[in-house]
């Protein structure tokens, strides 16, 4: 009997006793089970066997990623002339893997993991890093593709890589050493309608599940699969490194918006080809952060908030606390407080507000790098006690009066010159040095906490252009709420005029999204995070990397911490190619801060 008539006979007699598929318990801790998918036509029903083998010795397979999707599992497959179910998102992938003439061996974790046995399930999860290594392929599934895009994103890889390819034969093993491109070669990559396709390719839901990280980074050889179209990962990759470290304006002129590709799976990549990738990379920017790999996975998808720092026994905030505390008294630093993110619920809450929750992911862009250095050295190790209170050195230097309404990625100029103008109504009239729209100085500053001092998308001497162009529209006399219509598509995004303000506002919009722009009692810009508001106090603690917003506990001499900030001076520092502010602490390790009334003294978080 063929498979499609025994199928046939099955489904007719699923109601009665043994058709249903019951899953046998695996004879060892090291083995899995791999199912073989039977040869079939587009419409055939699918038909497998699953069979055991040991991860010390497997049968070759091809390992399955893909998105889950709904849990539900309605979709029928037939697994050793009897029926079981299986989720719509693997039904499909196995239809587009299915080979027409011969049986295919895959592993699918929803199949061959008995998913109703808990502890079956929680033994499988922990060998799933040895499951996609030792797969001779991972088949990366990112769904179909409806608007028949996958050929000019293929197309497109494979010439990058060819580029690529060439460039870092030439480079040698150097860092940096890669070439940029010069405007006219910029001009004409940008200009090839194909980078419109890749950007649609990398907003596939699979690109945000939190497991892909591991499933893809891990594989020996990986192929995605999109729609008809089959790409080498290792290609895309690659391709996407050389955009991202060469050709950042891609994601300006195709309005890529903070969605993508996550950094983690280009960090994956680099880890594993060292010497490839050096040419592309400054050996700054090559550092290795563990909490930046936490902090970059809060923008994955996990359907276990445990997930995201493992456990399969404790609640998400005791394995939070847990991680917290270890890394304060092993690392002896406080680098983690710059990972802290609070809504306007859970900086009031009863869970240690120094602590972060990594299943919160309100912002784009962090402030400041980890791994950056301390506005205020220090050799004083932080302490906590008992009740988890966290114990550091730390200046209180200022106090917020103003913050905005809460800001978001779809901000629109008008609203940021809206608040610009409200500014010289902000400060008392008795400051002495009252802030003008019209003060190079003070927009300065302004640019600077939207940007958070740091450039993107362009060259320094050119971020500087598109600062200016930005500075000069909000300097304008205000003409109506409209915003300067966008450039086209083909006009250069270096241009002065429209251009630049639109790449400026682009990134702008990843910064404030969730902050608020302030201002203090001192009159400093600053951008805050979301729960801020006016009273809450401005400090720099002993080893932090960026000021940090405190708000006065209930219990005398506690704090809880809100978040870090982005506080420049007012007063620019001279810089090749343009001007540039500086973080207030960076100027002589704020050591002349107590002459402005800045007082050191024990903080306390709670």
């Amino acid at each position: 009997m063929s498979c499609a008539a025994e199928w046939a006979s099955d489904v007719a007699g699923i109601s009665s006793a043994g058709v249903l598929y019951e899953y046998a318990p695996l004879p060892e801790s090291n083995a899995i089970r791999v199912l073989i998918l039977k040869p079939g036509g587009v419409d055939d029903a699918l038909c497998c066997s699953l069979d055991t083998t040991s991860l010390n010795k497997p049968i070759p397979y091809e390992a399955i990623s893909y998105v889950w999707g709904s849990k539900r599992r309605d979709r029928p497959i037939r697994i050793d002339g009897r029926v079981g179910h299986i989720t719509a998102n693997l039904y499909r992938a196995l239809h587009r893997m299915r080979l027409p003439d011969q049986r295919r061996v895959l592993w699918a974790d929803s199949v061959c993991i008995n998913q109703d046995d808990v502890s079956e399930r929680g033994r499988q999860v922990l060998l799933m890093g040895e499951v996609y290594g030792q797969a001779k392929r991972v088949l990366l599934y990112l769904g179909e593709d409806s608007d028949q895009q996958g050929e000019a994103v293929r197309s497109l890889v494979h010439e990058i890589e060819g580029m690529v390819l060439e460039g870092i034969k030439a480079a040698g093993k150097s860092w940096n050493t890669f070439p940029t491109l010069n405007p006219e070669e910029r001009e004409r990559f940008l200009g090839d309608a194909r980078w419109q396709a890749f950007i649609n390719m990398t907003h596939q839901p699979w690109f945000t599940r939190g497991w892909v990280i591991q499933e893809a980074g891990l594989a020996r050889d990986g192929l995605m699969l999109w729609g008809k179209t089959e790409i080498s990962w290792r290609s895309f990759v690659r391709a996407y490194t050389w955009v991202v470290r060469r050709l950042p304006q891609v994601r300006v002129r195709y309005r890529a918006g903070s969605q993508g590709m996550n950094r983690l799976h280009l960090e994956m990549y680099r880890l594993g080809h060292k010497t490839e990738t050096m040419p592309l990379y400054t050996k700054q920017s090559s550092h290795f952060d563990f909490l930046i790999v936490l902090h970059d996975a809060r923008a994955l998808c996990v359907q276990d908030a445990r997930d995201r720092n493992y456990s399969e026994h404790k609640t998400a905030k005791d394995v939070y606390l847990d991680m917290a505390r270890e890394y304060v008294n092993s690392m002896g630093n406080i680098g983690l407080l710059h990972c802290v993110q609070h809504t306007n619920d859970s900086v009031n809450d009863r869970f240690p507000s120094w602590v972060p929750r990594w299943d919160l992911n309100l912002f784009d862009n962090i402030i400041t790098h980890t791994s950056g250095p301390a506005l205020i050295p220090t050799k004083l190790r932080p302490s906590i006690s008992q009740d988890n209170i966290l114990e550091v050195k730390g200046l209180i230097f200022d106090e917020i009066i103003f913050t905005s309404d809460a800001l978001s990625r779809d901000v629109s100029i008008s609203d940021i010159k809206r608040i610009w103008n409200q500014i010289p109504d902000i400060l008392p009239a008795t400051f002495t040095n009252p802030l003008s729209t019209a003060s190079s100085r003070a927009a300065l500053a302004y640019a600077h906490v939207l940007s958070v001092g740091r450039s993107w998308g362009a060259e320094w001497p050119e971020w500087v252009k598109w600062r200016t162009a930005y500075i000069e529209y909000l300097c304008q006399e205000q003409s109506g709420s409209r915003d300067p219509a966008p450039p086209p598509p083909d006009n250069p995004p270096s241009d002065n005029g429209k251009n630049g303000i639109e790449g400026f506002h682009t990134y702008a919009q990843w910064n404030v999204h969730n902050r608020r722009i302030a201002v203090t009692k001192n009159g400093f810009f600053a951008l805050v995070p979301l729960p801020t508001r006016s009273g809450d106090i401005c400090c720099v603690l002993h080893g932090a990397k960026a000021p940090c917003i405190l708000r006065k506990a209930m219990a005398a001499g506690m704090y809880r911490l809100v978040g870090d900030a982005c506080i420049p001076v007012n007063v620019p520092r001279p810089h090749p190619g343009g001007e540039m502010l500086v973080s207030v602490g960076v100027e002589n390790g704020g050591r002349d801060w107590p002459g402005r009334g800045a007082k050191e003294q024990d903080i306390r978080l709670c």
